[in-house]
């Protein structure tokens, strides 16, 4: 017999967080599920984990080992092989409350939604913040204008169900072998998302403290983004929907590459300026200059930023790492005159405490 809901956990080395994941899916509510823990080729002490839950719930818990080939891969792998009536994703580091699951199926049977999207809750070392992937604070289907706004805030398959029609079509899946897979499969499922229903509500706890997460990154596969965001417009081209919901991916593609440049700043072993031209080559060579008029950069970074962003793309983006080397030497300036400056100060310092202990030393 069908579970109502399949839930597929990629894990890829996470032997400090996969127990407290898989422990909030055994203590769920509801029990009409089965977990799909996927280990995608990891190295360390994670599938001793997986193995003590599968022993303890054999008839919740299914474990798969595959060789790796990154997050996307992985959830593929796991998409493929449920059965369920709905599938839901969540990472390996990541957890759920004990009611998310059966609010979550309740409520997308109740609304027949294909797709239902709820809120996250960030955990951040000594705090917690919300994260809403659309800006209305009242639950209700979405409509056109409101599908609109998913395209103008950030991906997470995280913290929503899927009913296991979203997943017919092949096409419908994760780019494998790269980070930030979510970015380009999120969009992919709104298109193809009969009914969509959103509730103000946390339904996932996102673990922002883990130092080796992909949103961390600072060597060369930070641009993974431009191919996880080619092949989404690809997959937009090849269902006859590129045109028709143009204006909106050149607000998801822009609004991508511009938050990209941060993590090019940090960039290590590869030319910063042939960085920010291969991302941004995404959103010129898709859209020529058009992405930069739909003001989405001006609403999400503000006025300074979209200036900025439109005399750099005129120059090809030097004036990009021309400012990091200005803001460079001018710290170094700045270091050496506080050191030159604090040489009075220090001295009158040592004299102080010279003359203090010489005075404690009197009989």
């Amino acid at each position: 017999m069908r579970p109502k809901v399949s839930v597929v956990v990629p894990v890829y080395n996470l032997e400090f967080y996969v127990e407290r994941c898989l422990a909030s899916l055994a203590n769920q509510t509801c029990k009409d599920i089965e977990v799909l823990v996927i280990n995608d080729g990891g190295t360390d002490d994670s599938q001793l984990l997986i193995d003590e839950f599968v022993a303890q719930y054999p008839g919740m818990f299914k474990s798969f080992i595959k060789p790796n080939g990154g997050h996307g891969a992985a959830c593929n792998y796991g998409i493929d092989r449920a059965t369920g009536e709905y599938i839901i994703i969540v990472d390996g580091d990541d957890f759920l409350d004990e009611d998310a699951i059966e609010f979550m199926y309740d409520k997308a049977q109740e609304t027949g939604a294909d797709l239902l999207i709820g809120n996250l809750r960030y955990y951040f070392t000594g705090h917690t913040a919300q994260f809403k992937p659309i800006p209305i604070d009242s639950e209700r289907e979405l409509d056109e204008a409101d599908r609109d706004k998913l395209y103008r805030n950030w991906a997470t398959p995280c913290g929503r169900i899927y009913h296991r029609s979203i997943f017919e079509d092949p096409d419908v899946r994760l780019l494998p072998g790269i980070l930030f897979a979510d970015a380009n499969f999120v969009p992919k499922s709104y298109l193809v998302a009969k009914k969509i229903y959103y509730v103000d509500k946390e339904l996932y706890n996102y673990d922002n403290t883990r130092p080796t997460q992909s949103m961390k990154q600072t060597d060369k596969r930070i641009l993974n983004i431009v191919p996880a965001l080619n092949d989404m417009l690809a997959f937009y081209r090849k269902k006859g929907a590129f045109e028709a919901k143009r204006t909106q991916l050149m607000w998801y593609v822009g609004m991508h590459c511009v938050a990209w440049i941060r993590r090019v700043q940090t960039l290590v072993g590869y030319s910063k300026l042939q960085a920010l031209r291969e991302i941004f080559a995404v959103a010129d060579g898709n859209f020529g200059a058009d992405w930069l008029k739909t003001g989405i950069i001006w609403d999400v970074f503000g006025v300074k930023v979209h200036r900025a962003i439109k005399i750099a793309r005129m120059f090809r983006y030097v004036p990009i790492t021309l400012a990091w080397r200005f803001v460079g030497v001018c710290r170094r300036i700045d270091w050496r005159v506080e050191r030159v400056l604090g040489l009075p100060l220090r001295g009158y310092q040592r004299l102080k405490r010279g003359v203090r202990a010489r005075i404690g030393a009197l009989p």
